[in-house]
């Protein structure tokens, strides 16, 4: 077992155990990072352990002055959120041998050193308690914008999302994001184009990117002196630790505006999404058309299956399972909710149990395995469902406790209480979740799928139809209530045609349709074909049919349809037969 050491006692085995990881050339930190762990490692080896604050490292290490401003300039907290995982990767590959393990505890700057007396590894760290020092909080920032045209003159209030305040000093509040880093640029206004366009769409923007809790949005005050170029944007990657910077302009034509928004990857620098839009220069237009491109912008970078989630998807697919964060693990949940092939459910939901493990506080992680628990459930793989739906409720209610903020843990509890058969309780969580971030397309199609399911098709469909719209690169399973409504109006060819545009060969409703469909079209081999794909992905199905379409809350009339149609392709329920023997 590991035993943490004193400084004094073991001085020299610490510098050498820390140059060791220096020198090593599999260390990943750049010589900044470097830098930092040097500087608060001598610190404390020299009993000045208390006086290593945010300020004193920013000044020490990063070249920062007196004037020092945590509240604008993140680069401390980024910079340390990026050290621990040098670290963990170190000791999770080349150092795992090593006799003293140098670490730097979530909540705080000062190191810690555990010395390794039996030569086994040491055990993972355990996330330091919340601090007081969360969220006390908030600043409402309004943005009046004064539009004026030809004869024209109107005043636009945007009243911009409410925005955490952390206390910082003395400590790295884990309670902050731990996906990309992204800097939204003040618009630049090109010729005459104007300067209340692209102010209000900068704001605009940095609101409603501030909603996803997995981005860390840096504050404008800090990116402030990158207006129309001035400085290079690599400075946003060596100082503030930015990973993306979404840029733009505006200009003017007669009659006419041009907005331009494009995103820049800072560690390839290259731009990955590039999209124009043009507006007729009238007040009223540009207002709803700042609306509008800030609703495509959003969704197409944010949200779970966003540019920027992808981005960090294929970057975390390509670590060795062992040395994944907490964040990679709910990443690769994300990315198996894509195709939702349940041949992958047992892993994901294993390293969603890690992430746990390894960060019990991580609301994200609760709220993501709620899902996983409903889903053995809702596609019969294995369990005791009183237990399954018991452990669903409890993360759920876990996720929420520990960010109330979080639009997906309000969506995990919405759909805990649509199995319970709860649907005002559905109703009421489901609309916290979608007004706390009604532009994340995945909390809408959510939502909308069990809202259309349960009988509310209109409603669910037109909420489905805006998260389509909100991301064309949508997982195809947004498509399925069409499906579902098609079939339900008997409507087998619309059905069918919707269903062919799902490209999702691995996952149970697609065979399940199929199956169906073809049988009410008198498409006997096609859905002879179907069934039997879907009885192999499913053995059990003759007995479980009832029992997976009951968590659907479809009305009995459509379930009754539904085996009806199955049978008609050579399903034999057996739950019938069993009954009618009695």
């Amino acid at each position: 077992m590991p035993a943490e050491t004193g400084p004094t006692t073991s001085e020299h085995s610490i510098r050498m155990q820390l140059q060791r990881m220096l020198n090593h050339p599999e260390f990943p930190a750049t010589p900044q990072r470097k830098a930092f762990l040097t500087y608060v490692v001598e610190e404390t080896l020299a009993g000045r352990a208390d006086q290593i604050k945010g300020v004193a490292i920013a000044m020490s290490v990063f070249g920062r002055d007196d004037t020092f401003d945590q509240q604008t300039d993140p680069i401390v907290r980024l910079e340390a959120r990026r050290l621990r995982r040098d670290i963990d990767s170190y000791y999770a590959g080349p150092g795992r041998d090593e006799p003293i393990r140098i670490s730097i505890p979530k909540g705080t700057y000062v190191p810690r050193f555990e010395e390794i007396t039996d030569g086994s590894e040491a055990e993972p760290e355990k996330p330091a308690e919340k601090r007081s020092g969360l969220p006390s909080s908030v600043r409402r920032w309004q943005l009046a914008l004064s539009v004026a045209a030809v004869a024209v003159c109107a005043v636009l209030i945007g009243v911009f999302a409410l925005l955490p305040e952390y206390e910082l000093i003395g400590s790295d509040n884990e309670d902050l994001p731990k996906g990309p880093v992204i800097a939204v640029l003040p618009f630049t206004p090109l010729g005459e184009g104007p300067d209340y366009v692209a102010d209000g769409i900068t704001q605009q923007l940095t609101t409603e990117l501030v909603r996803f809790r997995d981005l860390w949005v840096l504050p404008l005050g800090s990116v402030a002196r990158f207006r129309h170029g001035k400085s290079d944007l690599s400075e946003l990657r060596s100082e503030f630790g930015a990973d993306y910077v979404l840029e733009g302009s505006v200009s003017a034509a007669v009659g006419t505006l041009n907005i331009t928004a494009r995103l820049v990857d800072l560690e390839t620098d290259r731009y990955i999404w590039v999209h124009s839009y043009d507006t007729v220069s009238s007040p009223k237009e540009i207002y709803e058309a700042q609306n509008l491109i800030t609703r495509e912008v959003i969704g197409n970078l944010a949200g779970k299956y966003g540019i920027l989630a992808k981005e960090a998807m294929n970057e975390a697919a390509r670590r060795p399972p062992e040395t994944r964060s907490a964040y990679d693990c709910v990443l690769e949940y994300y990315s198996y909710q894509i195709t939702i092939n349940l041949e992958r459910h047992g892993e994901v939901k294993t390293c969603v149990e890690r992430a746990i493990a390894l960060e019990p506080d991580y609301a994200e992680a609760w709220a993501v395995l709620s899902n996983l628990h409903l889903q053995q459930i809702r596609f019969a793989l294995g369990g005791n469902r009183q237990e399954l739906f018991a452990h669903a409720e409890e993360a759920a209610r876990r996720a929420v406790e520990l960010d109330p903020h979080s639009a997906s843990a309000h969506l995990m509890q919405a759909n805990v209480r649509f199995v319970a058969g709860d649907l005002e309780g559905f109703r009421k969580s489901g609309g916290k979740a979608t007004s706390l971030n009604p532009n994340d397309n995945a909390i809408l199609a959510h939502f909308a799928l069990r809202l259309a399911l349960s009988g509310s098709w209109q409603e669910g469909l037109a909420i489905m139809d805006r998260a389509i719209a909100l991301n064309p690169v949508h997982p195809h399973w947004y498509h399925f209530p069409w499906v579902f409504y098609h079939y339900e109006r008997q409507e087998y060819r619309e059905a069918l045609s919707t269903l062919d545009k799902i490209k999702m060969p691995d996952f149970f409703w697609t065979h399940l349709w199929r199956t169906v469909l073809n049988a009410e079209l008198g498409n006997d081999a096609s859905a002879q074909e179907a069934l039997a794909e879907l009885i192999a992905q499913q053995p059990e199905l003759e007995t479980d049919i009832h029992d997976m379409l009951s968590v659907w809350l479809l009305n009995e009339n459509f379930k009754e349809r539904l085996v009806l149609s199955l049978e008609k392709a050579g399903l034999k329920n057996k739950e019938i037969s069993e009954e009618s023997s009695l």
